[in-house]
């Protein structure tokens, strides 16, 4: 029994809209369940119209024997009669008990005409039921032939579109990553703001060792001046001292303190 033919069983006479709704949607949640449902059901069909023609065959085979039975009985007795007649007609005297022989047989021909007939009638109507049967047998293997293609083409394009996807998923993630990083580039990412920040202490360190080159130079320069005597000497006169004062004149400058 289908799907279909099980859910209107299941919900009752006069049900047959709502079964299609129900199968429907029986259908859309399991597809694949439902399709192989239906395909077993298509081959147990198939196999019931199997049966069929292998029953109506030996029905016509049967059929056949009987007819043929009584049709060679029936020609027999035919050829008797014909024979009957012609002793009959060829008779001069002793007609009367060949026309009695004659007339039982025809007797007995008469009575097997109707079973004859039936029988013929049945053969054909036979022959007409396997031609159908035969003729949906193939039409119901043609439907399951195709119907298994469907699926098969059915399932082969659910895994090209799988397959499809989990492309489409990985380009997508792909052009995000690609994406992060050049949004990150151009807003300042966490990695130009850590570059930024070594550049500005770097920079900050090159301004110090600046200003202490600066500072080194300076000081240098002024223990140079203090060593040479021409400086000392013009520096001592600019205080009003002699770069070279003796002890006497150091004792005079004291003198005239008084």
């Amino acid at each position: 029994m289908s799907l279909l033919s099980f859910t209107k069983c299941f919900i009752g006479a006069g049900g047959e809209q709502a079964a299609t709704a129900l199968t429907t949607a029986m259908v859309k949640m399991a597809p694949e369940t439902a399709t192989e449902a239906e395909l077993k059901h298509m081959e147990q069909d198939l196999d019931a119209a199997g049966q069929l023609i292998s029953r109506l065959q030996r029905e016509l085979t049967d059929e056949r024997h009987a007819y043929d039975a009584i049709n060679a009985r029936y020609t027999q007795m035919m050829g008797a009669a014909e024979n009957l007649q012609h002793q009959i007609d060829a008779a001069s005297f002793l007609k009367d008990p060949l026309q009695a022989s004659l007339a039982t047989l025809v007797a007995q021909i008469e009575e097997m005409v109707p079973e004859l007939d039936q029988d013929k009638k049945d053969i054909d109507s036979t022959q007409a039921l396997l031609m159908d049967a035969e003729a949906a047998y193939q039409a119901k293997a043609t439907a399951l032939t195709g119907a298994k293609a469907k699926l098969t083409r059915a399932r082969q394009e659910m895994e090209r579109a799988s397959i499809e996807e989990q492309r489409a998923a990985a380009r997508a993630e792909t052009a995000r990553a690609v994406a992060g990083l050049s949004s990150g580039s151009i807003s300042g990412s966490g990695i130009n703001i850590a570059l930024d920040a070594m550049t500005h202490t770097a920079q900050q360190t090159r301004n110090r060792a600046a200003a202490l080159d600066m500072k080194a130079k300076a000081l240098s320069g002024a223990k140079t001046a203090e060593e040479d005597p021409n400086i000392a000497a013009a520096m001592a006169a600019a205080a009003g001292m002699s770069a070279t004062s003796t002890v006497a004149d150091r004792l005079a400058a004291l003198r005239q303190r008084k």
